[in-house]
């Protein structure tokens, strides 16, 4: 809905609102139901043929929330001229479609309106000048992804207006203006909204002294608060950008300061204006090679400890990383990419910048894992506790049926800490989501090796997640789908054993994207969704490989068979020879597709013969000659995953 500036006008008592606007509802109690956020800006920084590839990978990190910007100069290039919804004819700024297809995939969207508008750029103008046309920006935006579409309910507004670059020169010269800016915004959103929630725009963390023009966050808000203007604003919007590790505590200004402290101040502040919950709409850390970089790796823990611990602050609603992808220097073309490793922005996403933006292995970074990984396991768990143990970051997440807990400590060596948990069974997971074992207990505790360096565990515990199927008593877990449709065509029990985990989420080794896997006794399944129609949906996990590479044999480097008998069959890809009494199991009871290639000849191992396969291990059981259990396939999924 397009409303001319004199219709608006005429529903309002002036174009200017005047500083007795009615405050917003009261507070409301804190919710932390869907606090993961991402930066993405679909429409502006993504081409309309990759859009959906894009929100693809959105759906697939599982962020609960995205963060869109609505630019002003480029979404009404024109004064008095039309909204640009669906494009601007060069394949991008199609917002009616970017909101569609954020929300087909069940993403709430935070809309950023902002900055001054595009016919006085570079012309340092004064509010005066644009403010009756903001209203009607902002009108226009609200009404037609809020009140008409119900798409968008949430608007920040406006972008770091403390800082220089984004405050004063694009006209918002002091504190008053912001001030005077929020009154008009107020007042408009009312009319275009009234459920609209208005989000103050994000101030960023100054730690150096504050040059001319920049504004410390605090006494930024204090100026608000004394501006009056306070009641106007439903969530305070902090960008906590920090100059180091999420747990340090670093010089700012007169003192040191660490995220706890930081909240404190902020609390201050709002015994004299009073309460709102904060939202943290940027967050990041650049994994580049300049002052402040960290590696790729590090970024991923940094992730996860951030939300945390941001998350544990009582009035932290929701955490948005900044950005989803690597930047790109806006000068650049779109597929003509410039990479610089000591510019931080371009090195802050959760995935690379590439072109075509298409699945390439090393597309998704060790951040988006990471990110993945926390909203697998922590999305829908209420926080419970934070543990009082000494040298070690542990919070627990739960309700009555399932727990999490999430640790770390920064010590340079490892570290054993005690998990109590109440289970028989518990499933200790890296921070990328791979199983790293699962631990079995009859006391109802665990123990569990926490990593050097502030690298994140995770540990689960409770039922499978997966309903309905079957219930295998003997191990506690559920199979179903696909899976027990797999299970049941391929030898169930004698074959793969029973499961001994649920389904869960674990990165695929070639390119880092989600697949659903099972543990068995004997192996693990592999979900290939993309193989729909195929007898490929299904795959078994490589655990002989697997196995050699936890003894440190590298099959490779094996002296190899140079002699076939006929009894035997050679094998070029892996020089290995498949002969009795392994090859008639192999040929007839699945082969390639069940167990991959042979990997090693047979050989002797603590007096039994063995032999490695891609996908098991085969040994031979000469006692149960003349029945089918002369030949057994090795238990390599309780060998590699199982402890007590």
């Amino acid at each position: 809905m397009f409303l001319p500036l004199f219709a608006l006008c005429a529903l309002l008592a002036t174009c200017v609102p005047q500083a007795n606007a009615q405050p917003s509802p009261p507070l409301v109690p804190i919710d932390k139901s869907s606090p993961y956020g991402v930066v993405g800006n679909l429409a502006e920084s993504v081409r309309n043929d990759e859009q959906k590839a894009m929100v693809d990978l959105i759906g697939e990190s599982g962020a609960q929330w995205h963060r869109e910007e609505f630019s002003w100069e480029r979404l009404q290039p024109q004064r008095g001229g039309p909204f640009r919804w669906k494009g601007d004819g060069f394949g991008f700024l199609n917002w009616d479609d970017s909101v569609q297809q954020l929300r087909d995939k069940n993403v709430n969207i935070l809309g950023l309106l902002a900055y001054n508008p595009a016919w006085f750029k570079g012309k340092n103008p004064p509010i005066d000048d644009w403010i009756g046309d903001w209203q009607l920006y902002v009108y226009n935006v609200v009404a037609r992804y809020g009140r008409e579409r119900g798409q968008i309910k949430h608007w920040e507004i406006w972008n770091e207006p403390n800082l220089k670059g984004y405050g004063y020169e694009n006209g918002l010269y002091s504190v008053d203006d912001y001030a005077r800016l929020l009154r008009a915004t107020y007042e408009m959103i009312q009319v275009a909204d009234p459920q609209a929630t208005i989000v103050l725009g994000g101030l960023a963390n100054i730690w150096s002294e504050v040059p001319e023009y920049y504004y410390d966050t605090f006494d930024y808000l204090d100026r608000l608060g004394k501006a009056g203007v306070w009641p106007l604003i439903d969530i305070i919007s902090i960008h906590a950008y920090r100059p180091g590790a999420p747990e340090g505590s670093f010089q700012r200004r007169d003192r040191m300061m660490d995220l706890g402290d930081e909240m404190r101040e902020l609390d201050n502040l709002m015994d004299l204006y009073g309460e709102k919950p904060v939202w943290f709409t940027e967050i990041s850390w650049g994994a580049h090679a300049g002052p402040y970089g960290i590696d790729e790796r590090e970024q991923a823990y940094y992730l996860v400890r951030l939300f945390a611990l941001a998350l544990q602050q009582p009035k932290v609603e929701k955490v948005f990383w900044y950005s989803f992808r690597n930047n790109l220097a806006y000068w650049t073309p779109y597929d003509q990419l410039v990479f610089d490793p000591t510019i931080p922005d371009w090195h802050m996403g959760l995935i690379r910048r590439s072109y075509p933006l298409t699945n390439t292995a090393d597309l998704r970074k060790p951040a988006f894992l990471a990110y993945r990984t926390m909203t697998d396991l922590l999305g829908d768990l209420p926080q419970r506790e934070q543990v009082p143990e000494p040298g070690i970051y542990w919070f627990r997440y739960g309700d009555a049926s399932r727990g999490v807990d999430l640790l770390w400590q920064l010590d340079p060596t490892e570290r054993m800490v005690r998990v109590p948990c109440g289970c028989r069974e518990a499933r200790v997971r890296a921070w990328n989501g791979e199983l790293v074992h699962l631990a079995r207990t009859d006391t109802g505790t665990i123990e569990v090796m926490l990593p050097r360096g502030g690298e994140p565990v995770y540990v689960e515990y409770g039922p499978d997640r997966q309903a309905g199927g079957i219930f295998f008593a003997e191990t506690g877990h559920r199979l179903s789908g696909s899976f027990l449709q797999y299970w049941q065509k391929n030898g169930g029990l004698a074959q793969f054993g029973y499961p001994i985990s649920g389904e869960s989420i674990e990165p695929d080794p070639r390119d880092g994207r989600a697949r659903t896997v099972q543990y068995f006794e004997r192996n693990r399944f592999e979900k290939f969704p993309e193989h729909t129609g195929t007898p490929y949906v299904v795959q078994l996990g490589r655990l002989g490989e697997n196995q050699l590479q936890g003894l440190g044999v590298r099959w490779q480097e094996l002296p190899a068979t140079t002699t076939t008998t006929s009894q035997c069959r050679r094998f070029g890809e892996t020089s290995r020879t498949l002969c009795p009494p392994f090859r008639e199991y192999w040929e007839k009871r699945g082969g390639l597709s069940l167990y991959g290639l042979p990997l090693t000849d047979a050989f002797m191992d603590n007096g039994r013969l063995v032999q490695y396969f891609e996908r098991n291990r085969f040994e031979h059981h000469p006692e149960n000659a003349g029945t089918p259990y002369e030949v057994l396939l090795g238990l390599l999924g309780v060998e590699l995953f199982t402890a007590r």
